[in-house]
């Protein structure tokens, strides 16, 4: 029996990745919009992905960008932020913040894989620190991440600041 995860190949994204990859963006933060209306998608989404893409793509000290190919489509995105810790050991630390499998590759260990290859490129660069970034009310990362050995590491409280708070 031929297992989908020997199938799937994790590798750097690439320049004709992008259209693929601008999807899913677009899929993740449409998610995160349901969960709280601080994350409403922005109408030119198309385009900032594109361009905030391609700022990380030309800097891979800082970010880490992999795709999921399966079969010559690409099926998942993982984006890690690479982040100096001021004042703390470890000095780096990795911050997942964009992490999307089409919804068709699910428990399939499409994830799996592409959190593997984080951790490979991790560790070949020293990086002992991996966090994740996610909305609050997203209780399937919360399970994913608890389920992958990740704890609380800091909480981050936000409102919208209107012109009634003046009054």
């Amino acid at each position: 029996m031929i297992r989908l995860e020997d199938n799937v190949k994790v590798r750097r994204m690439r320049p004709e990745d992008m259209e693929s990859v601008i999807d899913m963006v677009r899929r993740l933060k449409k998610i995160n919009e349901e969960f709280d209306s601080s994350f409403i998608v922005r109408d030119d989404i198309k385009t900032e992905a594109e361009n905030y893409l391609n700022d990380t793509m030309k800097d891979q000290e800082k970010y880490i960008l992999l795709v999921a190919e399966l079969k010559k489509k690409v099926v998942g995105i993982i984006k890690v932020d690479v982040l100096e810790r001021i004042c703390y050991e470890p000095r780096h630390e990795a911050r997942i913040v964009e992490f999307y499998v089409m919804p068709e590759y699910r428990r399939k260990k499409v994830g799996h894989a592409l959190m593997d290859e984080v951790s490979t490129i991790l560790k070949k660069r020293g990086i002992s620190l991996i966090s994740a970034e996610f909305p609050s009310l997203n209780l399937i990362a919360l399970g994913f991440y608890k389920k992958n050995g990740y704890r609380d590491l800091v909480s981050i409280y936000g409102k919208q600041i209107s012109d009634e708070d003046e009054k």
